[in-house]
C-alpha cells in the first residue's frame, strides 16, 4: 500500500521484484553510496541485489519496514524503520538516496512524516546512526531535531579512515 507523503514523494514496500531496479539504483550511485554503506560491495548483480532485499524485509527485527522511495514516479532510494526496541520503544531508521533526488529534502520531508507511520507501533523516538563523516545524514538528523546521545568507537572504516558510529535521538 503506498504511502503519499508528499505530491512529489511516495513510500512502497520494498519488495524481491525491486531487484532490478534497485540494482540499477546503486550502480548509478556506487561511488557515493560505498563511502559510508558496507553493503553496497555486495550488491553486483540482479541475484545479489535480491538477497540485499531479503535479508532486509525478513531481518524478523521488531515492527521493521522497509520501503522504497519514488520522488517524482522514480524510484531513487531506500527508507527503513530498521526496528523498533520493545524496551527503549525507539525506532531506528535506516536510508539510502540516490543523486538524482538529493537537494529535494526528501529524507527530511518523510521524516517530518513519521509521527503518523509509527502512530501504530510502540515507538516514541527515533534514532538515526551515522558515520562521524557522514555530514549529509548528520544534517537530516539534526534537521529533525534530534540530539547527540552517544557513540560508538571506531565503528567502521570508511573513506579510508577508522570512523565513530553517532547516535542521534530525537522524541516523537
Amino acid at each position: 500500500m503506498p504511502i503519499q507523503i508528499s505530491p512529489q514523494i511516495i513510500l512502497r514496500p520494498l519488495n524481491l521484484s525491486d531487484a532490478s531496479a534497485i540494482l540499477s539504483l546503486v550502480n548509478l550511485n556506487r561511488e557515493r553510496l560505498a563511502e559510508y554503506l558496507y553493503w553496497v560491495e555486495d550488491v553486483q548483480c540482479v541475484d545479489s541485489a535480491k538477497q540485499y532485499i531479503f535479508d532486509r524485509v525478513n531481518n524478523g527485527l521488531n515492527e521493521a519496514h522497509w520501503f522504497k522511495i519514488y520522488f517524482n514516479n522514480e524510484i531513487c532510494g531506500v527508507f527503513a524503520v530498521k526496528s523498533v526496541c520493545p524496551q527503549t520503544h525507539v525506532a531506528e531508521l535506516g536510508y539510502w538516496l540516490g543523486d538524482s533526488a538529493k537537494g529535494n529534502g526528501v529524507i527530511s520531508q518523510i521524516v517530518n512524516y513519521l509521527p503518523k507511520l509509527l502512530a501504530n507501533t510502540s515507538a516514541n523516538a527515533i534514532e538515526f546512526r551515522c558515520l562521524e563523516q557522514n555530514h549529509a545524514s548528520i544534517k537530516v538528523a539534526l534537521r529533525a531535531g534530534a540530539n547527540l546521545v552517544g557513540s560508538i568507537p571506531d565503528f567502521m572504516v570508511a573513506n579510508g579512515i577508522k570512523q565513530n558510529l553517532n547516535i542521534y535521538r530525537v522524541t516523537l
